[in-house]
């Protein structure tokens, strides 16, 4: 049996973060922290995995698929219990588990993407960061990095009866009565602490990332093939007014030839709105909070001297991007969706006949083209995947705009509803749990489609901080839907390698249009 130790809540700078959260469901790369560490313990060995969790903690909806889709068992342990009492809670506790057979074990803030068959044996690593880790003699500064298997388990029971729960000097005797292989865990991530947190995402992000993202030495780089887009970006970030720098990331260097653009970035140790809004339990004042961010943001990428022909070409441009586009992206996803996608077709979400596609995206693009223009510098993207959050300064950083018009054209400039919509698509529109795949697509002759998402009530509650919000002076924050459900639309194409998500989105733009009619 494989025990993930995860019973107790993170340090309080990671509370201060992410907010309650047990390690083993702390965000990485838009997934939980389980995640991974099922995957590569699942390289290895064939044996059930048990994850332990704090007694007051709440599963969501998520939470609790996950670990259904994982296959993992969880044991719920008394809050306040030290490891070693906690350890004996559960395998007290569990059926699972079998004195006969190895117990492995697990820090619920480790992952290791490599492990060694030994079944009597106790993981080190290297470490640059100063922290209480427990060390072995002769082993060069390598620490306990939190990986244990025990080959008899009866005698660590014992051990830690023995030694009152104490596990640190219950592995220390185990191992005196019988020795375990100190074994070099080369690739040890740790994110039990605020610092190795943010340095494993790093770390982790660079790997699976492969050449579009670069980070090292504190710099983030950005290249890619898509060759237009990169430079885009970078032009955006190189010509931003100097009262909008505090807003971004330091740009270090943007480069640009025929063959090939990328720009870097000084990286920061903040966290991703998406992942705070999908995997995080930060309280609702916290959100309140940052939609008064969002709202000095907007305000100050309003602030600017706006004359005849920018206020001209903005125009143009928001009129292409909301009906040229739109269409010109139905008709593509029309095209290669083999029949199955038809602008002309009726349509149905849970039961309410809502007509076609096409006079679905028609009213819409009519309710928006009716709104008024609102010039700004514009950031073009601006959904949760694309705000970071730093906690320690209290403000929000912008990356990856979008920096470029409807005709292909550089430009800073723009209407700001798009970027309103934007942030409604992640807010209202959920974008960033149909990223995640935690919803459930229902379809049938009867209701058509309908789209269940993996949230709870507090996911609610902060679409109706977003409604209350006002990002900009005398709009109705609810005039934007109709645009965002154009969003949901223009992006089906995009997504061809995942055709359930490109599925979910169609459903999703029924759904807001359903709230919107």
């Amino acid at each position: 049996m494989i025990l993930i130790n995860s019973a107790a809540y993170g340090s309080s700078s990671l509370r201060n973060e992410l907010g309650n959260v047990p390690p083993v469901f702390v965000p990485l790369g838009n997934k939980k922290l389980l995640v991974y560490q099922v995957e590569y313990l699942r390289r290895y060995f064939d044996e059930q995995i048990v994850v332990s969790l704090p007694q007051s903690y709440q599963l969501s909806t998520m939470e609790k698929k996950l670990l259904d889709r994982l296959q993992v068992s969880t044991c719920f342990v008394p809050d306040g219990l030290k490891l070693g009492a906690a350890i004996l809670y559960i395998l007290n506790t569990i059926e699972e588990f079998s004195v006969s057979e190895p117990l492995r074990m697990l820090h619920g803030d480790t992952l290791l993407t490599t492990y060694q068959p030994n079944t009597n044996a106790l993981g080190l690593g290297k470490t640059v960061y100063d922290y209480h880790w427990e060390n072995e003699a002769n082993t060069q500064g390598k620490v306990w990095c939190g990986y244990f298997s025990f080959d008899k388990p009866r005698l660590l029971i014992a051990n830690l009866a023995r030694t009152q729960g104490n596990f640190i000097e219950s592995v220390r005797q185990y191992h005196q009565q019988n020795p375990l292989d100190l074994i070099d865990c080369k690739e040890w991530f740790d994110f039990g602490h605020i610092n190795t947190y943010f340095r494993s995402r790093a770390m982790v992000t660079t790997q699976r990332s492969f050449n579009e993202l670069k980070i090292a030495d504190g710099i983030v780089q950005k290249q890619s093939t898509q060759n237009r887009k990169i430079e885009a970006e970078g032009h955006w970030f190189f010509r931003l007014p100097e009262h909008l720098k505090v807003y971004v990331p330091q740009l270090i260097s943007w480069e640009h030839t025929r063959q090939k653009s990328s720009y870097s970035l000084e990286y920061l140790n903040a966290m991703p709105v998406n992942e705070l809004f999908t995997h995080g339990r930060k309280i609702l004042p916290f959100w309140s909070h940052l939609c008064e961010l969002f709202a000095d943001l907007m305000a100050a990428l309003r602030k600017g001297a706006f004359n005849d022909e920018a206020l001209q070409q903005i125009s143009q441009d928001a009129q292409k991007l909301y009906h040229d586009k739109t269409i010109s992206r139905l008709e593509q996803y029309a095209q290669i969706s083999g029949g199955e996608f038809n602008l002309n077709q009726a349509v149905k979400y849970a039961g309410i006949e809502l007509g076609t596609i096409r006079e679905i995206a028609l009213d819409c693009i009519h309710r928006t083209q009716k709104l008024p223009i609102i010039p700004c510098y514009l950031h073009g993207d601006l959904c949760f995947s694309n705000v970071l959050y730093d906690s320690r300064g209290d403000d929000i950083k912008i990356i990856d705009p979008r920096g470029i018009n409807a005709d292909n054209q550089l430009t800073l400039l723009g209407d700001q509803k798009y970027d309103l919509a934007k942030l409604c698509h992640s807010f209202v529109g959920l974008y960033d749990f149909i990223i995640a795949d935690s919803f459930e697509l229902i379809k049938n002759e009867q209701i058509g489609v309908e789209l269940n998402f993996d949230c709870d009530n507090r996911i609610v509650a902060m679409a109706d901080i977003f409604w209350q919000t006002p990002f900009i002076p005398d709009f109705d924050n609810r005039d934007i839907l109709p645009l965002t459900i154009l969003l949901f639309l223009s992006m089906l194409p995009l997504h061809s390698d995942k055709p359930l998500r490109q599925k979910a989105m169609l459903a999703n733009a029924l759904r807001l249009y359903a709230m919107l009619k």
